[in-house]
C-alpha cells in the first residue's frame, strides 16, 4: 500500500506542470518574457524543488543524497560513466563553442550561477526524491520521474520557445530531456546518491549558454536542461 508522501510524490508531475505553466502565463501578461521568464523558474525552484522535496523527505535526508557514493558510476561502472559523462561531453565539443560567438561575460556568469542554482535543485526533486520513495522501482523511480522532468519544460517554453533545429520544436527536446533524465535515474538510483547527476546536470545548462532571454529577450530559447541548438529554417 503506498504511503501518502508516496501518493503525494506521483500526484505531483501534474501538479507541477499545470501550476508552472499558469504561473508563466500570469506573470508574461504581467511583466513580459524576460522577467517572467526567471519568475517561473523561481517559482518552481521554491515550492516544487526546494520546499515540496523538503516536506517529503526532511533535511536529513535530503543532504544525504549529496554524499560520496563509493562507486560514482554504479554498476556496471561503464554504463554510468556512459550516462554522467557522454552527454556534458557532447554538449561542449558541439554545441558550447556555438554559443560561445554570441556570448558576452555577463552572460557566461549568470549562465554558471543559474547552473548551479538549477542542477542540484531539479536533481532533487526529479532523482532524489523519487529513489528515496520508491528504491528499485523500475517504472516509478525512472521511468516515471524522468517523464515528468521532461514535460515540465512545455511550461517555460509556453512563453520561450526552444531554439532546437529541425521539425521537431517542442516535442524534440522533450523526448531529448526525457532520455536524460532516464540516464541520470539510472546512475541515481544504482548509487543512491544524486551528487554526481547534479554535476553533471549543471555542466548540461551551462553548455548551452541558454539565459540570453533576460539580456536580449530573444524569442527563441532552449530551457536551462538540455543543449540549445542552432535553428534551422
Amino acid at each position: 500500500m503506498l504511503s501518502w508522501n508516496q501518493i503525494a510524490l506521483l500526484i505531483a508531475p501534474w501538479l507541477l506542470v499545470a501550476t508552472t505553466y499558469l504561473v508563466y502565463q500570469l506573470l508574461e501578461r504581467r511583466f513580459g518574457k524576460k522577467r517572467s521568464y526567471l519568475g517561473g523558474f523561481l517559482f518552481y525552484w521554491i515550492l516544487w524543488c526546494m520546499l515540496f522535496p523538503l516536506a517529503l523527505l526532511g533535511p536529513q535526508t535530503l543532504v544525504q543524497l549529496f554524499r560520496c557514493a563509493p562507486s560514482p558510476f554504479g554498476h556496471p561502472w561503464w554504463l554510468g560513466a556512459f550516462c554522467l559523462i557522454a552527454p556534458p561531453l557532447v554538449a561542449f565539443v558541439f554545441l558550447f563553442p556555438t554559443a560561445m560567438r554570441k556570448a558576452s561575460v555577463k552572460l557566461m556568469l549568470v549562465s554558471a550561477l543559474l547552473a548551479i542554482v538549477n542542477g542540484p535543485l531539479e536533481e532533487v526533486l526529479w532523482r532524489g526524491a523519487y529513489l528515496t520513495l520508491f528504491p528499485g522501482q523500475f517504472w516509478l523511480a525512472l521511468l516515471y520521474p524522468s517523464v515528468g522532468f521532461a514535460l515540465w519544460h512545455l511550461a517555460p517554453m509556453s512563453i520561450v520557445p526552444p531554439a532546437v533545429g529541425g521539425r521537431g520544436g517542442k516535442a524534440a527536446l522533450v523526448a531529448e530531456v526525457c532520455f536524460l533524465g532516464f540516464l541520470w535515474a539510472w546512475v541515481a538510483n544504482n548509487t543512491g546518491v544524486i551528487l554526481w547527476t547534479a554535476i553533471a546536470h549543471i555542466l548540461i545548462d551551462f553548455s548551452a549558454l541558454g539565459w540570453d532571454v533576460l539580456f536580449t529577450g530573444n524569442q527563441s530559447i532552449s530551457a536551462p536542461t538540455g543543449p540549445r541548438r542552432k535553428a534551422q529554417p
